[in-house]
């Protein structure tokens, strides 16, 4: 068992365990509880040798439910490490810097990649603001890390602390296109990529264009649904009476149920299909209205969840997190009178300090619907506005 606390404490450990031979790496996230620690030792203690080499156990995210153990073989990540290496653009000289849990699959395949090309690694542990990690991250070419700490690193950039940084590889989340501006303005590089802890890389985004199947990824939209067949897929879950949303044919196609569309060659991802809104029978994305309204002026990032209602059986609940000294919600709502169709419009607008995250900075759905829902009693449309949720943001010192 790894539990991801300290880095360099972490990936000891991971070596460690990968060097005794026959044991089985679970990375974990440091506060995960000692009962279900226990009960995730005792599962990988019954797995038994596999055709394809030594395995490895992480976790997913948990932003849409509770998090889940996901068994791959290490192969399918080795065999990620060239064609990764070659989309960004990687060199020799290049020094990877890994800002967050080494839970998230995000940071550890990062880590994972530096460790297994030899290319010099600072893993700086859960995100708590640039200033937090050190002086050596100065020396920092390339950061990989999800959208929301996309955005502090920028900002330390612009106040000269990142002078060596050239490239951002951001995943986990959609980023927002006022972000990619601002790292156009700062002269760097973004490559943008597409995955689950299921299935690692899907598709990648290396120019700006949109997202095209990663090296070695064939893609299809089946149904609405991403479909993936590739040798980077996990093989399932550790548990394997877990419903989870892997998905698998006798052909080798997968999915985990996100939403998508393809056009002209490139694929968007429309979010998780359990993320959608039910209003009335209208089907309505999460991340329609997301991607609608996460660049209105004052907003800092949204999230659509759903809330039940008697008559609708769902309703539109638009969480925002604002920035700071101002008040966006007056511009939401004309945003979303003009740009979605009446079912998807919020109905009400919880304005958040910050939003509730995942160890790996995704926005945790499941938390954010238990907030609204607490914000929304009382009833009513219109506007709530709770106290603080979370820690606040750290500042870039």
């Amino acid at each position: 068992m790894v539990r991801a606390g300290d880095p360099l404490e972490t990936l000891t450990t991971l070596l460690a365990v990968r060097a005794a031979g026959g044991a089985v790496p679970v990375v974990v996230d440091a506060d995960l509880d000692d009962a279900a620690v226990d009960a995730l030792v005792a599962a990988a203690d019954r797995i038994g040798p596999h055709p394809d080499g030594p395995l490895l156990v992480v976790q997913t995210s948990g932003s849409s439910a509770r998090p889940r153990a996901v068994v791959r073989t290490e192969r399918s990540w080795d065999a990620s490490l060239e064609p990764f290496g070659r989309v960004v653009g990687l060199t020799p000289d290049d020094v990877i810097w890994a800002p967050g849990a080494l839970s998230a699959t995000l940071t550890l395949f990062a880590a994972w990649h530096a460790l297994g090309t030899g290319l010099p690694l600072l893993a700086t542990g859960r995100w708590r603001g640039v200033g937090a990690c050190g002086p050596a991250v100065a020396r920092a070419t390339v950061v990989q890390c999800v959208p929301a700490v996309l955005a502090d690193v920028l900002e330390a950039h612009d106040a000269g602390m990142l002078p060596a940084l050239r490239t951002a590889v951001v995943a986990g989340a959609a980023t927002p296109q006022r972000l990619r501006d601002r790292v156009r303005a700062a002269g760097l590089r973004l490559v943008e990529y597409y995955g689950a802890a299921e299935l690692s890389f899907v598709a990648v985004d290396t120019d700006g264009t949109g997202l095209r199947p990663f090296p070695g990824a064939e893609v299809e939209v089946r149904d609405g649904l991403v479909h993936v067949r590739s040798p980077y897929v996990a093989l399932g879950y550790l548990d394997p009476d877990d419903a989870g949303p892997l998905r698998r044919d006798a052909d080798g196609w997968c999915t985990v149920g996100d939403r998508g569309r393809t056009t002209q060659g490139r694929l968007e991802v429309a979010g998780r299909a359990g993320d959608a809104v039910t209003v009335g029978g209208h089907t309505v994305v999460a991340a329609d209205v997301e991607a609608a309204l996460r660049d209105v002026p004052g907003v800092a990032e949204v999230a659509c969840v759903g809330e039940p209602h008697a008559r609708l059986g769902e309703r539109v609940v638009l969480a925002v997190q604002a920035e700071p000294g101002t008040d966006p919600v007056p511009a939401l709502r004309e945003a979303a009178r003009r740009a979605l169709p009446p079912a998807a419009r919020p109905v009400r607008y919880v304005v958040l300090t910050e939003l509730p995250r995942t160890t790996g900075g995704k926005v945790a759905r499941a938390a954010l619907r238990e907030v609204v829902t607490r914000a929304g009693r009382g009833g009513g449309r219109g506007t709530s506005r709770p106290g603080r949720v979370g820690a606040p943001r750290p500042p870039v010192r």
